[in-house]
């Protein structure tokens, strides 16, 4: 009988270390979360501001197709542009996935065993780090990627009044 109460009093002892390894990993994770969270917002404006460049490179090219230039650096400089926006569109869609699935974690998460929890923590925190890193570096790539398009629009501009002058 006594062999039976300490038995008990270990797997109960066991059961309470357990419930608040949980809790302490659930917290974490709620912590974790709220970073997301914060993070889809700024997401939400880098993918106003591509959008942004995406039409001004649209409007760009089409303004310049067909045209002949006196400086060919133009069209290099904005087929430039166009492989930057395609890389932004590509790392946009792989943050959204992560940061997607982050929200998606939050139902299944009670229901993962401590390890997994911790797993799932340690996977998302290194998620989160590279998110903030790629975050500001296309926040300053958009930048400079529009004053860049607006660059090209003003000299292409300016070499079609010159090229107008001399007609005349």
């Amino acid at each position: 009988m006594r062999n039976i109460l300490m038995i008990l009093v270990v797997v109960a002892i066991a059961m309470t270390s357990c419930n608040n390894d949980k809790q302490v990993l659930s917290n974490s994770f709620d912590s974790l979360q709220k970073e997301s969270d914060s993070l889809l917002l700024v997401h939400t404006a880098l993918k106003t501001s591509h959008s942004t460049n995406m039409s001004a490179y649209a409007a760009t090219s089409e303004i310049m197709a067909g045209k002949t230039f006196q400086d060919s650096a133009l069209l290099a400089n904005l087929a430039a542009q166009e492989v930057v926006l395609k890389n932004h569109d590509a790392q946009i869609a792989k943050m959204e996935q992560l940061l997607n699935g982050h929200q998606e974690l939050k139902a299944t998460f009670p229901n993962l065993t401590p390890e997994e929890m911790q797993a799932q923590i340690d996977a998302m925190t290194a998620e989160l780090e590279d998110v903030k890193t790629t975050q500001n570096s296309l926040r300053d790539e958009n930048e400079t990627l529009g004053e860049q398009l607006a660059q090209i629009e003003a000299e292409f501009k300016k070499q079609e009044l010159t090229a107008e002058v001399k007609q005349e």
